[in-house]
């Protein structure tokens, strides 16, 4: 029962807070960019650049924790909603106003079997090796796999989260997933956090990350955010110090 009280105070002080803040901001567990407790982000690199962004641009909001599929969906077709972090792609150009760069990522297989790595390494395919692969529903990661020839409900497992993911290669339901190395610590389950697992040296996918908005958001909310996203931007930017 206080669980229950505790998820409708939350979903109505998160409503309350949009309202005030007039964006809806969402995002997924995403460590170590987005680290998530009890529901809500607490720490990471994007969250901590997102935050900076709304603080400067006078923009109250809070962001929610969904499952990624569902926040890039509510992305997509709710104006006056943000997404971060946004893998920006060909094919999602035209979906989006791309605020703000957060993250270069590097994209490797992961397995927590060596042998398969190994393999890879090899030069072998892994669409010809592997049983089962694993990837967060509606993700880059996702759309990758399948473009290898990897095929949901057949060979590729959808989830929902990384803690997903990462579990599913933990108890050998998949052999093989596409990543960047998360911040294993900060995953939920202790016996994911006490797993080794194994990275290939060469990099499949380089992608940047990104702050987005939906096109149709309200264009005053969105200056705002792109000024505060440009001083944001000069803040970060390193300053060249010569010697007299």
């Amino acid at each position: 029962m206080k669980k229950w009280i505790f998820s409708v105070l939350a979903c109505a002080l998160l409503a309350a807070q949009s309202e005030a803040c007039g964006l809806r901001v969402l995002t997924e567990d995403l460590p170590p960019h987005q680290v998530v407790k009890n529901h809500q982000v607490v720490a990471g690199s994007a969250y901590l650049q997102v935050e900076a962004i709304l603080r400067s641009a006078g923009l109250p909001c809070r962001t929610e924790v969904l499952p990624w599929a569902r926040s890039f969906e509510l992305a997509r077709s709710q104006p006056n909603t943000l997404i971060y972090s946004l893998a920006r792609l060909p094919a999602r150009e035209h979906l989006f106003i791309w605020l703000a760069p957060l993250i270069n990522a590097d994209y490797r297989y992961f397995s927590a079997d060596h042998t398969v790595i190994e393999q890879i390494q090899q030069g072998k395919s892994p669409q010809d090796f592997i049983a089962v692969a694993v990837a967060v529903a509606g993700s880059v990661m996702d759309s990758t796999l399948q473009q290898l020839g990897f095929v949901p409900d057949q060979n590729l497992i959808l989830v929902k989260d990384v803690n997903a993911q990462w579990k599913m290669l933990q108890i050998n339901r998949a052999q093989l997933t596409l990543a960047f190395e998360p911040d294993f610590q900060s995953l939920t389950d202790l016996k994911v956090r006490q797993t080794q697992f194994f990275a290939s040296r060469q990099v499949v996918r380089q992608i940047q990350l990104y702050l987005a908005a939906h096109p149709q958001t309200d264009p005053m909310l969105l200056e705002l955010l792109k000024t505060a996203a440009a001083q944001q931007a000069l803040k970060s930017m390193p300053v060249n110090v010569s010697k007299q």
